[in-house]
């Protein structure tokens, strides 16, 4: 069975129909695509290498080497990092098949060493048009402060084709998988069959106030 509960809309007196089933879930059509509001909102930014800095791929697991980092740099109490997404893509070619995989780690305030901000070796762009970044996220690249054995993979591909492999890419949508801290540091690494070919990597995150456990 049903429940009618009553609900208004925004700043009116005018009621809408909401309903819940028996067990107390909401029958809710969402009228946007999921990620549009925070979008809307202003708080969405993608960082990526520039082409002129692209890294070539190692074949091991790194050690403490991000080849981008995103370091939040509010100041305590401040925005976390919300990350959306991320990706990798090949942009000379790697002269053999192979497998390519992205890799990433969350390196916690309390160990994180600021690291320093780079515009030219990384690009900035709003995920809603807007032409300046307010915010206090540093971008750098070749950054040493990782973990050596706390690599994750979050994103993987099928082995490309050899000699005619540019523009291998992968893509993984992390769905806020990882929340950066003021203070932390969330750093990417591209792994591949042999250490040849270079790439650029990429992310996504979303800037906003969250109570922290």
């Amino acid at each position: 069975m049903d429940f009618n509960l009553k609900a208004f809309k925004v700043g009116t007196a005018d009621p809408v129909s909401v309903r819940a089933t028996k067990d107390g879930d909401l029958r809710v059509v969402p009228a946007l695509p999921p990620k549009a509001e925070l979008v809307r909102l202003g708080c969405g930014w993608e960082a990526r290498i520039a082409t002129a800095s692209a890294f070539t791929y190692v074949n091991a697991l790194p050690t403490t080497r991000a080849e981008i980092m995103l370091y939040n740099g509010e100041p305590a109490g401040g925005k976390s990092y919300v990350v959306d997404s991320a990706w990798m893509f090949g942009i000379t070619s790697m002269a053999a098949a192979q497998p390519i995989v992205l890799i990433a780690q969350l390196v916690p305030s309390s160990t994180m060493v600021a690291p320093t901000h780079s515009a030219t070796t990384t690009i900035l762009n709003s995920l809603s048009g807007k032409a300046n970044y307010s915010g206090y996220a540093k971008r750098a690249v070749a950054v040493t402060t990782c973990f050596t054995d706390l690599w994750s993979v979050v994103a993987q591909g099928l082995v490309p084709a050899p000699t005619t492999n540019l523009a291998a890419s992968v893509y993984g949508d992390l769905f806020g998988k990882y929340v950066v801290p003021p203070g932390a540091g969330f750093g990417l690494a591209g792994v591949a069959g042999t250490a040849a070919g270079t790439a650029i990597i990429g992310v996504a995150w979303y800037e906003v106030q969250l109570e922290l456990a």
